[in-house]
């Protein structure tokens, strides 16, 4: 499931969009879904979703993935020239970092001129509510070190050369799902609210259907899960 809308991002012929943190590559995937003749790259330091990256060139055969690549590799020091890419995207990374600062000046450093910048981080009070239901979620290692309202975002993003257009949030199912998974830390894995609830969510993913999609657009203003920024830099 995505979090950005790409549909209202408009990019030029042979674009180069870089994800940054992009785990297992579902933004990735996306953008291929919703553009033609773009180069993609995705970074990350876990293995692992690396891993799933590259079996996902596999499976989305119906894709044009000859120019997209996956690499190991760290925000803070991106191995790439100054002006490289026309769309950035950061999704809940920033609030896993001691020093988002240092990335988001990486992220201006590589992006063009006009370039779009997406960075996503949870929304303010779910996230409150996960940390108030558990110190186990807290303390994850590699876990969320902050947790950021929109307004410090924005005016903290602006403050590194970016200029705001809009926000919106995603993933309105996602919030009672988390805070169950909270509520049950020490037995998440056998509780059966939250199997049951993740089925729930593994069935709206997988069937998407239209009336479940449409509810959650209801919900994503309140209790939406991550709030998603559309930047671009000066």
């Amino acid at each position: 499931m995505l979090t950005f809308n790409f549909n209202k991002i408009h990019l030029p012929p042979n674009a180069r969009i870089l994800d940054v943190g992009c785990g297992e590559g579902r933004h990735i995937f996306g953008s291929l879904h919703t553009y033609t003749d773009v180069y993609c790259i995705g970074i990350d330091q876990d293995i692992a979703s690396l891993s799933k990256c590259k079996e996902g060139l596999d499976f989305f055969k119906e894709l044009d993935t000859a120019s997209t690549v996956f690499m190991q590799g760290s925000v803070y020091n991106l191995p790439f020239e100054n002006n490289s890419f026309d769309l950035v995207i950061c999704s809940e990374v920033l609030e896993h970092l001691d020093n988002y600062h240092t990335a988001i000046e990486e992220i201006y450093r590589v992006l063009k001129s006009k370039g779009k910048f997406l960075p996503s981080v949870p929304s303010f009070w779910p996230e409150k509510i996960c940390w108030a239901l558990s110190s186990g979620y807290q303390n994850m290692p590699g876990g969320h070190v902050r947790i950021f309202k929109k307004r410090q975002v924005i005016n903290e993003i602006k403050e590194h050369g970016f200029t705001y257009n809009h926000s919106e949030r995603f993933h309105g199912l996602h919030s009672a799902y988390w805070w169950l998974r909270c509520l049950f830390w020490n037995n998440q894995e056998t509780n059966y609210l939250v199997k049951i609830y993740k089925k729930f969510l593994e069935y709206q993913i997988l069937q998407s259907p239209a009336w479940l999609n449409n509810f959650e657009k209801i919900l994503n203003p309140i209790f939406g899960k991550s709030i998603a920024f559309y930047f671009e830099k000066k």
